[in-house]
């Protein structure tokens, strides 16, 4: 059961926005990619689809200087930016890009300081090359849920089962998007939420679950890139029945996964699964995978929402009302760490285990220093305080974040720099 209702939103760039939100979170399919909760702490749903409807307004002259009445909310109200700070003054400074503000960033990913990705709704797709963020056309209106590569020479983007872009790379001003996508059907199609590999020939995706008549269940969850008759790829389907959010692995042989298989059995919400090499091998067949996934309990029974480690030793995830969770070869399961908020955290990325990173609604960034996690300071825009999904960095003193409307890009440790007004 979903406590949906129609929540109106004005964005950054003076627009409202209608959408339908579910009790867990919403993943916009079009214009707008957005996640909201229910205002109790029950047990949360699967993402569903939300198809927004975005309303244009006049938006004021460009030589109106904005000021606290332009802030469009309740100066009292702590999510409420009614100045924007100075760079100067905070930890992450706002960057320019040329995307509406009415898109929705989900996710960035790169191999270096010149080489970093950005993907989002609306079709979005960006490439910063060390000077400037720039666009790169997909002829698609999708939203893009997730980005990954093996290389500068092999980046995917993905949005569902029909649309999974691939790409070269970033070369002469341009990258080229050939769309390689499984072999389901537009009616049997679903969204894709997440990717990762360990090399250009061992790729795994995962979203909601879909049709798989192979599976003993009927139901399958993964793809994982295969060589095709024709010497190109193709995309092999695995049996499973959740809903996948995100994939991170150390190696090919050590993987972890968080889902959500509420759908199918209601205790297991908050699920994490952790891949390791099976009987089948690396040659595995037909509906066989190459890992053995095994259940390990993470405490939570809300969905986690994104994984990632620094190394097989050091594992992190996080989710729904300041969850954070973190596990080492010691633990027998997943142990609590506190967050000190109880903000939604949408992603979490570090460059090294006493250097991490979580983001995630009206503007929280929290920072771990090997000891505990502390909120950092931004420079966001008047209004409303974004929230932010994703955040990759090349290094400790180079690491992006993006969401609704903005990119911000963190340099390192300033003095003097203070919390975001």
């Amino acid at each position: 059961m979903t406590c949906a209702k129609q929540e109106r939103r004005r964005t950054p760039g003076g627009a409202v926005t209608i959408r339908r939100v579910g009790v867990a979170g919403v993943l916009a399919a079009g214009v707008v990619a957005s996640f909201a909760s229910c205002a109790s702490n029950e047990e949360a749903g699967p993402p569903l689809p939300a198809d927004p409807i975005t309303l244009p307004e006049a938006a004021p002259p460009a030589d109106v200087e904005a000021g606290p009445s332009d802030a469009g909310c309740d100066a009292g109200d702590p999510d409420c930016v009614t100045e924007i700070a100075s760079c100067d003054s905070v930890e992450w400074c706002s960057v320019p890009y040329d995307v509406s503000p009415f898109f929705t960033l989900t996710k960035v990913w790169g191999t270096s300081k010149t080489d970093v990705w950005a993907v989002g709704s609306g079709g979005t797709i960006l490439h910063f090359d060390g000077t400037k963020w720039l666009r790169t056309p997909t002829g698609v209106q999708n939203t893009f849920y997730d980005v990954w590569g093996s290389g500068p020479n092999d980046v995917w983007a993905v949005s569902s089962s029909t649309v999974l872009l691939h790409t070269a790379g970033f070369k002469d001003g341009a990258a080229v998007w050939e769309n390689l996508p499984t072999a389901e059907s537009e009616f049997n199609s679903v969204f894709i939420r997440a990717i990762w590999g360990s090399s250009a020939t061992d790729v795994r995706i995962g979203g909601r679950a879909f049709d798989l008549a192979e599976s003993p269940s009927g139901i399958g969850d993964q793809f994982v890139l295969t060589p095709s008759a024709d010497g190109g790829v193709a995309w092999r389907p695995l049996p499973g029945t959740h809903t996948v959010t995100d994939i991170w692995g150390s190696s090919a042989g050590d993987v972890w996964m968080t889902a959500d298989n509420s759908v199918y059995v209601g205790f297991q919400r908050g699920m994490t699964l952790h891949g390791t090499p099976s009987a089948a091998g690396a040659d595995a067949g037909g509906v066989e995978d190459s890992l053995t996934w095994t259940e390990v309990d993470s405490q939570s029974n809300l969905t986690l929402e994104s994984v990632w480690g620094s190394s097989a030793s050091d594992v992190w995830a996080v989710g729904p009302a300041g969850t954070i969770r973190h596990i080492t070869p010691a633990d027998a399961r997943w142990q609590k760490v506190d967050a000190k908020t109880t903000s939604d955290l949408h992603a979490v990325w570090g460059s090294g285990p006493n250097d991490v990173w979580a983001v995630g609604e009206a503007g929280t960034i929290l920072h771990y220093d090997g000891a505990s996690f502390e909120p950092a300071s931004a420079q966001l825009p008047l209004g409303k305080k974004p929230d932010l999904y994703g955040i990759w960095g090349s290094g400790s003193d180079d690491v992006w974040i993006v969401g609704d409307g903005l990119i911000l890009h963190y340099t390192g440790p300033k003095s003097g720099s203070g919390g975001a007004k």
